[in-house]
């Protein structure tokens, strides 16, 4: 009998892009600050300069150019995060998220994040699925999680794949899919995804998708040792003992034709 994958949990790394055209005006503010003017960034950011504002958010955050202040920064982002700015909006909801310098609230970070994920932030998107699948800030729906997981997954990121092939494999949104799971989990791997590649042979070791196949299970967990996975390391050892002369030679041989896409 086919065994059905196990569920991931859905990590998010939330991820923040400034549009190029505020740039030169970040970085205006920036150096207005690390120079000890901070007056100027402030005059900028309470004249309406968004990317003042995002500056001294980030300013008051970290205590540069600025004395540390977490409220202060709050303030900031959300005057930015408010004029539109996808950064702000994605500082904003971490500020609700961990209560740094605002009340700690899921609902709130959760609204912040999908104005993100509407923008098109692909990290949000998945971070969104994530909370959809949860009910963390949002009403749980497992329809809306697929949507948001499939289009971060859309934007051709590995995490976001991975994700989307485990929700697909254990029937999340529907009927369980594995071998169509496998196809966006494969395509994780082929990016080189860790998690991605450990799953993979884990799938081939133990005949989750039918036959068990050792020299797929090898490559797999090899290539895995290869980015540094100290539990891969330990597993392809103990496969070496293992294996027959061919099939180690075979496998050796896929691991070295391999190439991340």
């Amino acid at each position: 009998m086919k065994r059905t994958l196990v569920l991931l949990t859905l990590l998010t790394v939330p991820g923040a892009m400034t549009p190029v055209g505020v740039q030169a005006d970040i970085v205006s503010a920036r150096s207005a600050l690390s120079g000890g003017d901070p007056a100027e960034a402030v005059k900028l950011a309470t004249d309406g300069d968004i990317a003042a504002q995002l500056a001294l958010g980030e300013a008051y955050l970290t205590g540069r150019g600025v004395p540390r202040n977490a409220e202060r920064a709050a303030i900031w982002f959300r005057k930015a995060a408010e004029a539109g700015d996808l950064s702000a909006q994605i500082m904003l909801a971490q500020v609700h998220d961990q209560g740094t310098g605002a009340d700690t609230d899921a609902a709130e970070a959760a609204r912040w994040l999908e104005k993100a994920a509407l923008r098109g932030d692909a990290a949000s998107q998945l971070d969104l699925g994530g909370r959809y699948l949860e009910g963390r800030g949002v009403t749980a729906d497992p329809h809306r999680a697929m949507m948001w997981i499939v289009k971060a997954a859309a934007q051709g990121g590995p995490e976001a794949q991975m994700r989307l092939g485990a929700a697909i494999a254990n029937g999340i949104a529907g009927a369980a899919d594995p071998a169509e799971g496998l196809k966006w989990i494969r395509r994780a791997a082929d990016q080189g995804y860790v998690e991605a590649l450990m799953t993979m042979a884990t799938i081939y070791a133990q005949g989750v998708l039918g036959e068990r196949d050792i020299v797929a299970a090898y490559k797999w967990f090899s290539l895995a040792a290869n980015m540094g996975d100290d539990r891969a390391m330990q597993i392809t050892n103990a496969m070496k003992e293992r294996m027959l002369p061919e099939q180690l030679s075979r496998a050796e041989k896929m691991v070295r034709e391999w190439t991340p896409k």
